[in-house]
Parts: C-alpha cells; sequence; structure tokens
C-alpha cells in the first residue's frame, strides 16, 4: 500500500462484494494497522467512500458501511441505460484490437458458466466487460460517471444473488455489443447496449423495484 487511493480501492471493493455488509462498523483504529497509515489518509479514503455513497458518518457514533437503497439502484440502472450506450458508441470509435479481445475472451467464459454454481463469476465477468467498454470510451468524465452509478449497481447484484431468466440472452447481447465494436459500428453499438441494459432494468423492475 503506498496510498490512501489504495485504501480507497480495497475497501470499495471489500463493499461491492459485500465481505463488508450494510450497516457494518468501520474501525479506523484496525485500518490503520492493517494498511500501516496514520488516520489522515485512512480518513481520506472514507471521505471518498462517502462521496459515491459507500460510507457514511455518524457524528460521535461512527462510520458505517450504508444500506442499500432500492429506489437509488433503479435510477442509476436507468441512467446507466444512456450513458452505456454512449460509452459502446464511443468505444466503437476507439477501442484497440486488446480491448477487443478481451471482451470475446469474456463472452466465451460465458459459455461454461452454470449461473447459479458460477454466479459471483458471472457477475465480476459482466463488471469487467463494461469497464473495458468504459475504458476503449477514452472519456475520463463519462467513466468517472458509470463507475459511480456501477458502483451502485454491483453491489445490490451480489446481494441478491439474482439469476437471470434468459442468460442466453444476456450472454448473446453482449456479444451482439462487442461485435458492433470491433465491426467499428457506432450506431450498432449504442443500440445494442441500451437494449441490453433496457431489458436487464425491465426483468429486475419485475421483481425486486417498485414501478
Amino acid at each position: 500500500m503506498n496510498s490512501d487511493k489504495d485504501i480507497f480501492a480495497v475497501l470499495k471493493r471489500r463493499i461491492v462484494n459485500l465481505d463488508l455488509l450494510p450497516g457494518s462498523l468501520i474501525n479506523e483504529k484496525e485500518l490503520m494497522e492493517e494498511f500501516g497509515y496514520s488516520r489522515t489518509p485512512v480518513r481520506e479514503a472514507l471521505i471518498k467512500l462517502a462521496q459515491i455513497g459507500l460510507v457514511e458518518t455518524r457524528p460521535r457514533v461512527g462510520t458505517y458501511v450504508t444500506q442499500i437503497d432500492i429506489m437509488s439502484v433503479k435510477n442509476a440502472y436507468e441512467v446507466k441505460k444512456n450513458l452505456e450506450g454512449l460509452a459502446a458508441e464511443l468505444a466503437a470509435r476507439r477501442a484497440g484490437p486488446r480491448e477487443v479481445a478481451e471482451l470475446f475472451e469474456i463472452i466465451d467464459r460465458f459459455t461454461s458458466y452454470d449461473i447459479i454454481a458460477d454466479y459471483k463469476q458471472c457477475i465480476d465477468d459482466d463488471q469487467r466487460f463494461h469497464e473495458i467498454v468504459r475504458q476503449a470510451a477514452r472519456n475520463d468524465l463519462l467513466t468517472e460517471i458509470l463507475e459511480m452509478l456501477n458502483t451502485r449497481t454491483a453491489r445490490f447484484l451480489q446481494q441478491i444473488q439474482y439469476v437471470i431468466d434468459d442468460f442466453d440472452w444476456f450472454r448473446d447481447s453482449l456479444r451482439q455489443m462487442a461485435r458492433a465494436i470491433q465491426a467499428r459500428d457506432p450506431e450498432a453499438a449504442r443500440r445494442a447496449t441500451e437494449e441490453h441494459t433496457s431489458n436487464y432494468l425491465e426483468q429486475l423492475s419485475r421483481r425486486f423495484f417498485v414501478s
């Protein structure tokens, strides 16, 4: 560990993966001992986590992992639809060969997964797929916004362990996105991505969200 950014990244991953559960108390002293830092960089990391809604500080009580707010997750998905589409559109113009190849490597792995037994791997690879698209968009502001939104949705998916109704559709829609990016077709990439996100949101809405 060499900076508060490292502490932030590790704690963010623990919270999103539910290694730190909603409502858990964050012990600053234990973090100082674990990372070998003074109180200042630990607190700076916690401030950054608070800024993206993963922790909250209660005066004279302590810092806690926030609860997962269902409507906030739904709102994030609604915003993600257009922004993920924009990222795919830009990626179709800017993605490098290595990025395109990794998209197809992820899709190949999906063909061997058992959606129930390999749930965590499916979620991790889905997140990585979209992360590659965001990176390939080459737009730092867009990436920053989408990563913030993704943090909310990823933690929710880890909690609910939702098994999608049609896994073949899910995998094939990712393939459509990758093919459009590979073909340098921005319009098709955006359309495929928006349809993917909209359909996934519709499935989640039927089970978890209030209209």
